[in-house]
């Protein structure tokens, strides 16, 4: 059975257009990704947003498109603060 790993990226202004961002953390569970997102972004005051990232473990090259899946988009450009 393949393992799985939750990554949270952090985004200054929740854009990957800005040029401050950081890994949060690399997680086990959703439910701990979610914990981390929510205490990061309360505690930078909202002036980051994060981005949570799902990862299947040792995919092979054939199947690199398949390895990761965006489980917490950031906000849409639209949403995004100046």
């Amino acid at each position: 059975m393949a393992q799985t790993v939750y990554t949270v990226h952090s985004f200054r202004w929740g854009t990957r257009r800005g040029r401050s961002s950081y890994i949060v953390g690399v997680y086990s569970s959703e439910s701990r990704a979610f914990e981390a997102v929510t205490r990061e972004e309360v505690n930078r005051g909202g002036k980051y947003n994060c981005e949570v990232l799902r990862w299947t473990l040792d995919i092979g090259e054939d199947t690199v498109d398949d390895a990761c899946e965006v489980v917490h988009p950031l906000p849409s450009e639209s949403e995004e603060a100046p």
